[in-house]
């Protein structure tokens, strides 16, 4: 159990032990744009204390999306409201982050 709480780096990224939130599914998106909720979802994550935050699961394009909810990084509007609210979330950690 003591090498869950120990550092681990690939590269030149290195975690500060080995805890990763998975990615999940939030049916919280519109037309694959993140929102308030990405925001308010991934801060409390990204204070959980693991050493690497997943995102939920994201589309590359908008027919790869399990439902019309899920988020999605397929155009220039997606790009722009997850940049802003992966920006909120990185005022306040310094959490790693994962597509």
């Amino acid at each position: 159990m003591p090498r869950l709480f120990a550092p681990i780096s690939f590269g030149p990224l290195t975690l500060a032990n080995r805890i990763v939130v998975a990615p999940m599914c939030q049916y919280a998106s519109t037309d694959g744009l993140a929102n308030d909720w990405h925001v308010q979802h991934w801060g409390t994550l990204a204070q959980s204390g693991a050493g690497l935050m997943l995102t939920e699961a994201t589309a590359v394009v908008p027919e790869g999306r399990i439902s019309w909810a899920d988020l999605g990084l397929y155009d220039d509007a997606c790009e722009a409201a997850f940049a802003q609210a992966l920006a909120g979330v990185r005022r306040w950690s310094s959490m790693p982050v994962g597509v």
